[in-house]
């Protein structure tokens, strides 16, 4: 049980980044991204007999995918002061893309937070969100084609 811990807690030092960076684009809050990413984190230990090998970071991702799911049924994240990225110094051009990930749909950004954000394959990105992989390529398209036209809307600016 030990060495389980201890290699876990490797695992878990090693991609907990990328994770809470998901889980924040995800519910666009620090405070619920991090809470998102302890959660999936937690389900990841219980279930660790579950994992079946290959690419540890999107096993964990896809759970804090459906973490993020199942928390947000009947609630809606919403960032507040304290979580706005812009609060903590943040420079223009990354509130200008923290804006323009806020205004694709949730199917959009979901999946560019998979497969851009944490570096998910299209195919893994479908898994998680349990999704044909056409629409999830679908959805990289669209959100990334609305991403470069928004940030050049603000590049002119």
């Amino acid at each position: 049980m030990a060495g389980d811990q201890k290699a876990f807690g490797q695992l878990v030092a090693r991609h907990q980044a990328s994770v809470r960076a998901l889980s924040r684009r995800l519910t666009r809050s620090v405070s619920d991204g991090d809470d998102i990413a302890q959660a999936a984190f937690l389900t990841a230990w219980r279930r660790r007999s579950s994992w079946r090998g290959g690419s540890f970071r999107g096993w964990v991702c896809a759970i804090a995918y459906r973490e993020f799911l199942a928390t947000r049924k009947g609630r809606v994240f919403e960032a507040s002061e304290d979580d706005h990225p812009g609060a903590a110094g943040e420079t223009g051009e990354r509130l200008d893309l923290t804006r323009a990930l806020a205004a694709l749909d949730d199917n959009e950004r979901a999946a560019i937070a998979l497969c851009l954000g944490a570096g998910l394959s299209h195919a893994e990105a479908a898994l998680a969100m349990e999704a044909p992989l056409g629409s999830v390529k679908s959805w990289v398209l669209r959100g990334r084609a609305k991403l470069q036209k928004a940030l050049a809307a603000y590049e002119r600016a």
